[in-house]
């Protein structure tokens, strides 16, 4: 009878520590099923990336905030090694959706604010170098 008190706890604790998933966005429904964590890249100029990713759980960011951010970090810089295969230099920050550099991810809402994202521009070396 007490595990049943404690099963709700336990399964938000194992929702919150699920290892967040390498993917894009997929925000289109016409494509199938609506994906709002993951990433998204632009390219801006030859070379030049705009990577953003964000993760959309509450429960995750309340649980273990941090680990999240070095999470989407480490997948920021994983995005950044397969578009610039020579290599980069730019680094992410994390910033809240009303600061998003993509308009995807550009959000003012209260609601959005509680799920920041991770978001750089990587310069492939292999465009500019000095």
């Amino acid at each position: 009878m007490i595990a049943l008190r404690f099963a709700p706890l336990l399964l938000i604790a194992l929702t919150g520590c699920t290892p967040l998933s390498y993917q894009s966005v997929n925000l289109n429904a016409d494509k199938g099923d609506i994906q709002t964590s993951g990433y998204i890249n632009k390219e801006v100029s030859e070379g030049v990336h705009v990577i953003e990713v964000r993760h959309d759980s509450r429960t995750a960011f309340l649980l273990q905030k941090q680990t999240i951010l070095d999470e989407l970090t480490s997948l920021w810089h994983r995005r950044a090694k397969e578009l610039c295969a020579k290599g980069y230099q730019g680094e992410p920050e994390v910033v809240r959706p009303a600061d998003a550099r993509t308009d995807e991810f550009y959000c003012t809402l209260q609601v959005c604010q509680q799920y920041p994202l991770v978001s750089g521009i990587a310069y492939c070396k292999s465009v500019y170098e000095l």
